[in-house]
């Protein structure tokens, strides 16, 4: 399926790993498989210019159905 994905991650603070939040990067890639092979280098970039987080989960696809959701 050829679309666009979304990069879902919850980042936390390094001095306080009880405050999370949940962040999205937009992908424009032709598939999962795609999204899947960028994600790594992209939460890496996301890391180098947020270093007071880190990447405690995440996931490729399609936009969250309730807000809610965990990850």
């Amino acid at each position: 399926m050829a679309g666009f994905f979304f990069l879902y991650f919850t980042a936390c603070m390094t001095n306080a790993p009880d405050t999370c939040e949940s962040r999205r990067l937009p992908l424009d890639v032709a598939d999962s498989r795609a999204c899947l092979h960028v994600a790594q280098p992209q939460l890496a970039q996301w890391v180098g210019t947020h270093p007071d987080f880190r990447i405690t989960g995440w996931r490729c696809g399609a936009p969250l159905r309730d807000p809610g959701t965990r990850i």
